[in-house]
């Protein structure tokens, strides 16, 4: 199962360390193509967009749905992680896996048997909702892991808020947590200040 804390072999970046420019740019790069992603879906025509069959046929639309799936399994896990325990985060992605497929299931049903067709409504609103959503939160998160200079992988930000907020201190989100490298990223710009 997916784990968003699955530490690598590599010393981590530490949690006292920020992040480097080169890291804050890839972060408002990622949160640019996030937000472009998130503009491209959300026009004046909502949900109704999705629910043409032929969005079934579009690479980009399964590459996006995939990616979101992804992105909130990882999430909340790191969520599960800060929360309640390393021990916690197997079992908090299975719940969240199991929600999301049944949750896609019975909407593919109501509209086989409602309305005469597995995709459209409510199918096709309730993944176009999710994206939305999780393209959202990951515009926002990468805005504050940039801000605050959190190395690591962005949806590992909710985590920090959440240890600061009760006043401890989170561990790093990488390894395959963090999809897109960001960890790889804040470890050389790390490892480039310490030598000069």
């Amino acid at each position: 199962m997916l784990q968003p804390i699955a530490a690598s072999r590599r010393p981590a970046v530490t949690a006292s360390h920020r992040t480097g420019p080169l890291g804050r740019l890839a972060r408002l790069i990622l949160a640019i193509v996030f937000a472009v992603t998130l503009w491209s879906i959300v026009g004046p025509d909502g949900s109704a967009r999705f629910r043409n069959a032929h969005i079934l046929t579009e690479p980009s639309a399964w590459l996006l749905h995939t990616l979101m799936a992804v992105i909130y399994i990882l999430l909340v896990g790191a969520l599960a992680q800060a929360l309640w325990g390393v021990p916690s985060v197997q079992r908090a992605q299975l719940i969240a896996a199991a929600v999301l497929g049944g949750s896609l299931g019975i909407a593919g049903l109501i509209g086989q048997f409602v309305y005469g067709a597995a995709w459209g409504f409510p199918l096709a609103d309730l993944v176009w909702w999710f994206d939305v959503a999780m393209l959202a939160e990951q515009v926002v998160a990468l805005i504050l892991a940039m801000v605050l200079g959190m190395p690591g992988c962005e949806i590992g930000v909710w985590a920090e808020l959440i240890a600061r907020r009760r006043g401890t201190r989170s561990s790093t989100v990488d390894g395959l947590g963090c999809i897109v490298g960001l960890h790889l990223l804040d470890r050389w710009e790390m490892q480039r200040s310490t030598h000069r």
